[in-house]
């Protein structure tokens, strides 16, 4: 191959797709470009990597290129499967821990639909004649694959958005409560108080001396407020930790973070947390959807997720992508109308002509 076609192969495959990257990992890390970019850097550096060492040693690219080639082969044919079949099993240990809800049935009721849809598609084009039917079934199932897409880049966006390294002089941690047992913390909280204050930890070997800002209001099964609870938390466990500003007004993720910001200003002067450096400490399912709804009040927050149980993820994951697909609604209800009118002029061109 020309010497100035390989260069430009991979300015386009690697080195272009390495700058967004970049860019969206450091200022937009919350955008699901970052995954997409990820995506495309992972598929493009590793055919490069293979071509390089065909040229080096055919032997050892076919030795990577083959199970490479076998593993994909398998996701693609059998992944969905793979999936359908973990989350019915999830759903068996999750109810062994959890009472049933709701919530609590989201694998079960994702796994019922992915098999409903695969059934749908074995038989529909054996037993449907009729044009329109046919593709309308077409409009479905590439409707299926757009929203699986968009789940795959949610995935791996939140998995980067967990991992990239805080950067900078933080000023704030936040936080974000969930729910109480009467008046006391639960597991849950205190893995997330105990995230904030390991950072807050560190920070301080730093020479950094960041306010914590407690955010949570009362339930209606909670005797006290989560914010209140939380800070009684620190207090007992941390009582080194003394910077903690207290928000008990907050019913949701949004107010937590605009709320945090008022207390902030009350007590420091500050302008807005636009000027700030700022943490969010939650659960690792829950940080990327924290992060856009503060990326939507204009603040680039940086993120601090606490483990959760392996059992409770799934649930807790598919709840926050569905959180995410009413948050960015008005997107896929333009690519569902764009991708329904498509199919109708092409099937009423094709059934014309």
């Amino acid at each position: 191959m020309d010497n100035t076609v390989t260069l430009w192969l991979i300015f386009l495959t690697i080195v272009l797709p390495g700058i967004g990257f970049a860019y969206y990992l450091l200022k937009k890390p919350t955008s699901l470009w970052t995954g997409f970019y990820f995506t495309i850097i992972l598929t493009s550096g590793g055919i490069a990597l293979i071509l390089f060492l065909e040229q080096v040693n055919t032997t050892l690219a076919f030795i990577l290129a083959v199970p490479l080639g076998i593993l994909l082969l398998l996701v693609l044919l059998f992944g969905i499967y793979a999936m359908i079949i973990a989350l019915f099993w999830n759903e068996r240990v999750l109810l062994k821990y959890e009472r049933p809800s709701l919530a609590n049935f989201l694998p079960l009721i994702v796994a019922t639909g992915l098999l409903f849809l695969q059934i749908l598609f074995f038989l529909a084009p054996r037993y449907l004649k009729n044009h329109w039917l046919l593709a309308l079934f077409s409009y479905v199932n590439t409707l299926a694959l757009y929203f699986m897409g968009i789940f795959i880049m949610f995935t791996l966006t939140a998995f980067l958005y967990n991992k990239v390294p805080i950067r900078g002089k933080i000023d704030y941690i936040i936080i974000l409560g969930a729910g109480l047992n009467k008046d006391k913390v639960t597991p849950l909280l205190a893995s997330r108080i105990e995230a904030g204050i390991k950072l807050y930890h560190r920070l301080e070997e730093k020479q950094q001396q960041p306010t914590i800002i407690v955010s949570g209001g009362q339930g209606p099964d909670e005797l006290i407020s989560e914010g209140e609870a939380m800070a009684a938390y620190i207090h007992t466990h941390h009582p080194d930790v003394t910077r903690v500003l207290i928000e008990n007004e907050s019913t949701n993720t949004q107010q937590n973070i605009a709320l945090s910001e008022k207390v902030a200003q009350k007590a420091d002067g500050i302008d807005s947390f636009k000027s700030n450096k700022i943490v969010i400490a939650t659960n690792n399912y829950h940080l990327l959807r924290a992060g856009k709804l503060a990326a939507y009040q204009g603040i680039n927050a940086q993120g601090v997720g606490a483990k959760t149980r392996w059992f409770y993820l799934p649930t807790a994951f598919i709840r926050e992508y569905i959180g995410y697909l009413v948050m960015t609604k008005g997107t896929h209800i333009k690519v569902s109308a764009t991708l329904f009118i498509l199919f109708f002029l092409l099937n009423f061109l094709t059934w014309m002509f």
